[in-house]
């Protein structure tokens, strides 16, 4: 019995240092959020909420935020697809290599990324200043600093992790799979869209998941690109707690479960699906 007790208090003391992680870092931080969005001024008040399904500004943050999330998320995901296909497809040094790019690329984010984009589709970018002296109008004419401009931005932060993502769930396609519908005079394309993608839905929607989450929370590159001068919702969380002018942290964690809210919602309307594709692949 002792020995038992020695057992198990040996793996909790083995598990305590993530669960004070997880205590401090986590649900504390949630907890004071939660509470802080219902106080104005030392008292209880539903006005955060109000706010921001009145202001129109608000409003437009949230809308503009789950288009270009939603947008980014799919085209995305699309793209890592093929991506993540292909490299299944190879062996040895070359996928190593692009296995390496893509690690080196998912960590470049935030500043350094926007950065980079301004020097190459800025108004002075190389790009841009190349194409005036081309006279390809379509991309002198490019204009980074819109939600359009953005787009590109958001796709391409999307493509790194998604396609090491996908990349694990291609092995659930097995090759007999494959040999079978050949034999069967299946194509390639019917085989993808009857047998390979349900089978992989699960690890697809997963990964939908991942880059939702990413790219709805994103604010160090948007807010480099246009600051206030377009509304998105992380952007707004932020000037709640850090503004020039008025600091309104209660309003700035009522946008944050808002931001948290739509993520849920996300995160179990995609799990019903998997579940719905699990039993269907059984």
């Amino acid at each position: 019995m002792n020995n038992k007790l020695k057992r198990v208090g040996g793996r909790m003391a083995f598990f305590l240092p993530l669960a004070f992680i997880i205590l401090f870092f986590e649900c504390l931080p949630l907890v004071s959020m939660i509470i802080k969005s219902f106080m104005d001024h030392g008292s209880f008040t539903l006005d955060n909420f109000i706010q921001i399904f009145e202001k129109t500004i608000y409003v437009t943050a949230i809308r503009n935020s789950l288009w270009i999330t939603m947008l980014s998320t799919v085209v995305g995901l699309i793209i890592d697809f093929f991506l993540a296909m292909a490299l299944s497809r190879d062996t040895g040094k070359k996928k190593s290599l692009y296995l390496s790019l893509l690690n080196l690329t998912s960590t470049f984010s935030g500043v350094p990324l926007a950065i980079a984009f301004i020097t190459v589709l800025g108004t002075s970018g190389v790009f841009v200043l190349i194409s005036e002296q081309i006279g390809f109008t379509p991309l002198s004419a490019y204009n980074l600093y819109s939600m359009k401009g953005m787009f590109i931005i958001y796709v391409y932060f999307q493509i790194p992790m998604g396609t090491l993502l996908l990349l694990p769930t291609f092995d659930k396609v097995k090759k007999e799979w494959k040999e079978a519908a050949r034999l069967m005079n299946a194509r390639s394309i019917r085989f993808w869209l009857q047998i390979g993608i349900p089978v992989m839905m699960p690890g697809i929607l997963g990964t939908f998941n991942m880059l939702f989450a990413n790219a709805i929370a994103t604010y160090a590159t948007p807010y480099l690109l246009v600051n206030n001068s377009i509304a998105l919702l992380p952007v707004k969380i932020v000037d709640m707690f850090v503004g020039d002018v008025k600091q309104r942290p209660g309003l700035g964690s009522a946008l944050s479960i808002v931001m948290l809210a739509i993520v849920l919602i996300e995160i179990g309307l995609t799990n019903l699906c998997k579940k719905h594709f699990e039993k269907g692949t059984r």
